[in-house]
């Protein structure tokens, strides 16, 4: 342990002070000097960013819902078109090769598919007629003539089928 006695520190005592007294008062003009300056010398001085508010969602009205729009009956029916266009073209087919039976069977498919088309009632009559059923033939040609108005190639080729078949039915 190191006892520092009054008698030792005596000669610094004299010097201190002033020396003290002159470090404090630099201290401090260098102090109020640094508070007063305009440009910080420190950037280690904390800088507050302002906080962006909390986004919030904005309000959702709700809305009436729009009505589906239809499309056009045309524009639906396209591909039932094709489908009984392709169905009539084999039909035909099995018409020609004398397959009654399955021709009709075919043109009742089609028939599901678009009941207001003239030639099903056609094919289908003439069917029947070739099988001797001349009856339900000339039932069906006469539904086809009444849905012929706007088709005269299947109006006139109804017409003869009929005429064919009353001929046949007076014998």
């Amino acid at each position: 342990m190191i006892i520092i006695s009054p008698k030792s520190i005596s000669p610094l005592t004299k010097t201190v002070p002033k020396n003290f007294a002159q470090l404090i008062t630099w201290a401090c003009i260098v102090l109020i000097v640094s508070a007063c300056s305009p440009f910080p010398t420190n950037n280690s001085s904390p800088v507050y960013k302002p906080v962006p508010a909390p986004q919030t969602k904005p309000k959702i009205t709700p809305q009436k819902p729009r009505p589906k729009i239809i499309a056009p009956a045309k524009a639906s029916a396209k591909p039932a078109e094709k489908a009984v266009n392709s169905l009539l073209k084999e039909a035909w087919k099995q018409y020609h090769m004398a397959n009654f039976q399955r021709a009709i069977s075919i043109a009742e498919r089609a028939q599901r598919l678009d009941p207001r088309r003239a030639e099903n009632y056609l094919l289908m009559a003439s069917s029947y007629f070739a099988l001797g059923q001349n009856t339900r033939a000339e039932q069906l040609a006469q539904r086809g003539l009444s849905l012929s108005l706007n088709e005269k190639v299947i109006r006139r080729r109804l017409q003869n089928l009929l005429a064919k078949i009353q001929r046949q039915n007076q014998y």
